[in-house]
């Protein structure tokens, strides 16, 4: 599963969510998903490498650890798209 920030996708609920932010921490892929329609409603994911799926977790000492990677790693990919867009 190749998912990126800016890409949208729909999740099983059937809802619409933007990925903000991508980062990988002790060998697995997290994503930060923001809702479409509802920048209130958001969802921390890691992707299964077993079956590819991504899926829900509540491991708040995991969320706060990761929230910070998210901020770096979505500020570094404003960055390159605004390097990317000059000249």
């Amino acid at each position: 599963m190749d998912i990126d920030i800016k890409d949208l996708v729909t999740l099983d609920n059937n809802i619409e969510y933007i990925v903000t932010s991508k980062t990988t921490y002790e060998d697995d892929i997290y994503y930060y998903f923001v809702n479409n329609n509802d920048n209130k409603d958001f969802k921390i994911l890691r992707l299964n490498k077993d079956n590819n799926k991504l899926v829900e977790f509540d491991n708040q000492e995991l969320i706060k650890r990761l929230l910070p990677l998210f901020v770096k790693e979505t500020l570094f990919s404003i960055k390159d798209e605004n390097s990317n867009n000059v000249g």
